[in-house]
């Protein structure tokens, strides 16, 4: 019981803490920042693809 509570506030504080982030700095969602970073996204998964993709080859060969 004990546990549940402390996820439950756990959980408040981080909810609170990103209610403030966002309301301090709202140009950090803007669609210029969340492209750009959508972007580099892509990249290292493609690359993090392709190393797992090596990783297998070489495992089965």
């Amino acid at each position: 019981m004990f546990i549940k509570l402390l996820y439950i506030l756990l959980s408040i504080f981080f909810i609170w803490r990103l209610f403030t982030y966002i309301r301090l700095h709202p140009e950090a969602f803007s669609k210029a920042n969340l492209n750009r970073s959508f972007f580099t996204i892509g990249i290292l998964a493609l690359l993090l693809i392709g190393f797992v993709a090596g990783l297998v080859w070489l495992v089965k060969h």
